[in-house]
């Protein structure tokens, strides 16, 4: 790349062993597009939003381009010290458009599930590779600092619900991961969850709870299956007192909610039984269309169906699933919106794979046929090299992501783009 960008783009990030963050002096920020390194261009860098965070990546080489040559460079040491990449991780409600520029130099190491996302520094600040996909302030770091106040409605909640096993375990999801839904549930506000599955019947590559691979988990796993009346408890407090409330299955501490089916549909009939209040919303995979239907006449609201390609084989290669098929997912969409709920697609995007020509275009097509309401362009969890290496990009063609989201727009009038799950009133 020539002219009057490169002048102006933003300079490589790069740390040291203790996880300092220093810029370089001549090199310009790379990124990597699932295929090759490439400079951004302007419009696809933002300011790192506040909260978000830096990564350095041990076992990888770092690379920028070097103006004076005009060539990608790898970039080893500085003054004598071992360099290592940055990335970044941002906030949610931006969604990432490139990797970072960096090979992996040990084929042993695995890293841990994170969105490592593309940075560098422009403009007195630090920028990332990114752009903002939802315009909701939900779940920044600044609105879940008040720590005192969540313990305090912990033990509010326990003095009343003594005896509730999942309002325990929730705590404990508060408290050590720093779940926003679980701490959303004792500051009396906004999403709660409600987990109720240990099992589950995907092997997702990048799964946050169970792992198969020299990957540790980000969480625990429930391992439990609470009653109907325990998460109607819990439900029917967040419905009748919160801020805008919303109570959804499907979390990052289970497995597949849709498995517990006679456990939802109980709880459901109890918590529309207490009040008409609030959103009652569902995280699956999908894959049972006519318990997403009985759900829906019990009284669910919405439903959030995770998925990554619209084609078969792409998607079975991650989510490996077991005792269904992708079929099964596309008839649970269908009949989600037959039912008359509010349907989003959780579509977990990674540069190279999501923005391939065929997939958009297999995506907007079916788009178009309107069974989808909201597809939430959220960014995969998961070592870059690792996916890469079992999810073949060789034969993809990435069009980028920006320009993904722009045929995303186009598919559709009433078509939303987001991040979060919304409350019913914004349906």
């Amino acid at each position: 790349m020539t002219g009057p960008f490169l002048h102006q783009a933003p300079r490589m990030v790069f740390c040291d062993a203790k996880g300092g963050v220093f810029v370089h002096p001549l090199f310009k920020a790379l990124g990597f597009d699932g295929r090759r390194f490439v400079v951004p261009e302007q419009e696809e860098w933002v300011a790192l939003p506040a909260g978000s965070s830096f990564f350095y990546l041990p076992g990888h080489r770092a690379f920028g381009f070097d103006p004076a040559c005009g060539k990608t460079t790898a970039l080893d040491e500085m003054h004598g010290q071992t360099v290592y990449p940055a990335a970044g991780f941002m906030i949610p409600g931006y969604t990432r458009l490139y990797l970072p520029a960096v090979r992996k130099s040990d084929r042993r190491l695995t890293l841990p599930l994170w969105p490592y996302t593309a940075v560098g520094y422009a403009g007195g600040r630090f920028v990332a590779a990114a752009v903002r996909i939802d315009a909701g302030r939900k779940q920044r770091p600044s609105c879940y600092a008040d720590r005192p106040s969540i313990v305090k409605g912990m033990r509010r909640l326990s003095r009343q619900y003594p005896s509730n096993r999942l309002l325990a375990h929730l705590g404990h999801c508060a408290l050590q991961y720093n779940c926003r839904n679980a701490q959303n549930l004792f500051l009396g506000r906004w999403e709660a969850p409600l987990p109720v599955s240990p099992s589950c019947n995907s092997r997702c590559l990048g799964c946050l709870s169970a792992q198969d691979t020299d990957c540790s988990s980000s969480h625990s796993r429930i391992r439990f299956v609470p009653s109907a009346a325990e998460v109607a408890q819990i439900a029917i407090h967040h419905l009748k007192n919160a801020r805008t409330p919303i109570v959804s299955f499907g979390q990052g501490c289970e497995g597949e909610p849709l498995l517990q089916a006679d456990v939802l549909k109980e709880a459901i009939v109890q918590m529309r039984r207490a009040t008409r209040k609030g959103t009652i919303h569902l995280n699956t995979n999908g894959f049972d269309p006519a318990c997403i239907r009985e759900l829906a006449a019990c009284g669910l609201d919405s439903v959030r169906i995770s998925i990554n390609s619209f084609q078969a084989r792409r998607y079975e290669a991650y989510y490996r699933p077991r005792g269904y098929a992708f079929a099964n997912v596309i008839a649970g969409i269908r009949e989600a919106k037959r039912s008359g709920l509010f349907v989003s697609l959780n579509y977990l995007t990674f540069p190279g794979f999501s923005d391939d020509a065929d997939d958009v275009a297999r995506l907007v097509s079916f788009l178009k046929k309107g069974d989808v309401d909201l597809i939430q362009l959220r960014n995969l969890c998961i070592d870059p090299e690792a996916f890469s290496r079992k999810i073949s990009l060789k034969n993809s063609r990435p069009i980028g992501i920006l320009r993904m989201i722009r045929l995303l727009r186009q598919a559709s009038a009433r078509l939303q783009l987001g991040y979060f799950n919304p409350p019913k009133e914004n349906f």
